[in-house]
């Protein structure tokens, strides 16, 4: 775990100490989604509970801090760490109503709580300003310096990642994430050996809400405006192969789903709204073929093509 962290850390320094403007976006981007990933994979992943509406306590997360700093006149980090806990308080909720579904319901369930979010993000003109969104959004600051650019932003949002990567790698294994891993296994079993899954399984959906809306401010900080378009369902599908893309479970497996997602999306701007479609055919065909990540997919593939030659003492 210390030598990927150091690995990343000098990586990441090594991309910032470049002063590429693209590059340096492109990977405050990456750090955005990964927040929200990471919790979707501990929710999913180790948990086995599906999640399609996601992009729901992203959106909490950014319109709560937008406004908590720019209606209630808020410090912007203390309207962040509010905003962080009210997408935690509804992804509890969420999760105290939703879990007692199972497969495809529990899905349709999540999304539906998706697509009420987002329309009444933009259906509250008067709270969230409908499609025009939130502008003139308070920056965060350290001292004198407002974090609205890339290049300020990116330490930040960087730190705030690891953290949360490391929290999360602990958090997996620990005794916690042993339970995870059973109820994700068995509910019956986990209940004969004495865990709570109702209970369990609410703890992690909060905890994936929180990390959602953590990413959420930041980048509404970040921004300086914020509008319902990028908290739609197309996001949560985003969300869902950035996961599967990285293999569901496995914490920094997380990494490789986001860039190679941020890198496509680059490619597929002249599609518009289309890509969306993009997105989904990619999710199908990784959940059908590499359903232990993409990586890990190719990795087979490569064997089935090029099989490894029997050894000597085999032959004979």
């Amino acid at each position: 775990m210390s030598k990927k962290l150091a690995l990343m850390a000098l990586f990441l320094a090594a991309v910032y100490a470049l002063g590429n403007p693209y590059l340096v976006n492109l990977f405050v981007v990456a750090a955005m989604f990964a927040l929200p990933a990471l919790g979707l994979s501990l929710l999913m992943g180790y948990t086995g509970q599906i999640s399609l509406g996601h992009a729901a306590f992203v959106g909490l997360g950014a319109y709560g801090s937008a406004l908590a700093a720019r209606s209630l006149g808020l410090d912007p980090w203390l309207s962040m760490l509010l905003a962080t806990a009210l997408s935690t308080l509804a992804a509890w909720a969420i999760g105290w109503l939703v879990f007692r579904l199972r497969g495809h319901h529990l899905a349709m369930a999540t999304l539906a709580f998706g697509i009420i979010v987002h329309v009444g993000l933009v259906e509250w003109r008067s709270l969230t300003g409908g499609q025009d969104g939130v502008s003139d959004i308070h920056p965060l600051r350290l001292g004198g310096l407002a974090l609205n650019t890339d290049f300020a932003m990116y330490p930040l949002v960087w730190l705030v990642c690891l953290v949360g990567m490391v929290l999360a790698h602990n958090l997996v294994r620990s005794p916690a994430g042993l339970s995870m891993r059973t109820v994700a296994e068995n509910e019956s079993v986990a209940g004969s050996i004495g865990i709570a899954s109702a209970r369990l399984k609410r703890q992690i959906m909060a905890l994936s809400g929180a990390y959602a809306g953590l990413g959420g401010a930041l980048y509404a900080h970040w921004l300086g405006y914020i509008s319902p378009g990028p908290f739609d369902v197309g996001f949560s599908i985003r969300l869902l192969l950035i996961v599967a893309l990285g293999g569901f479970a496995g914490t920094w497996s997380v990494l490789f789903g986001v860039f190679f997602v941020v890198l496509i999306s680059e490619v597929l701007k002249p599609f518009g709204r289309y890509d969306v479609v993009i997105y989904g055919v990619l999710l199908v065909v990784v959940m059908i073929y590499c359903p232990r990540g993409l990586l890990a997919g190719l990795a087979d593939a490569y064997r089935r093509v090029f099989p490894a030659p029997a050894s000597k003492e085999h032959a004979a």
